[in-house]
């Protein structure tokens, strides 16, 4: 199986420093990544709760800026997390 490189430290600690320092940027790459593959979100290992509360605040960020469109794709992202939480 192949090593998820979300686990790798030093990844971890950039995406930390460029969350804090470019909160924007931190954003859009984080919409984009989810827009490109969306299937990880599902698949990932977290709980899906702590999926829910992530998407959430994504979708308050872009609710802040009028990104609807991005909004949608939230909504629906995780709408399909808790279908598939439920079994």
């Amino acid at each position: 199986m192949e090593e998820n490189p979300l686990r790798d430290a030093g990844l971890l600690k950039k995406l930390i420093h460029l969350r804090e320092s470019d909160p924007d940027s931190f954003m859009q790459m984080v919409i984009g990544a989810l827009k490109k593959n969306p299937a990880a979100a599902l698949t990932d290992s977290a709980p899906s709760a702590n999926k829910l509360v992530a998407l959430e605040s994504l979708m308050r960020y872009f609710q802040e800026i009028e990104g609807y469109e991005d909004c949608a794709f939230i909504r629906d992202l995780k709408q399909r997390i808790a279908d598939e939480s439920k079994g």
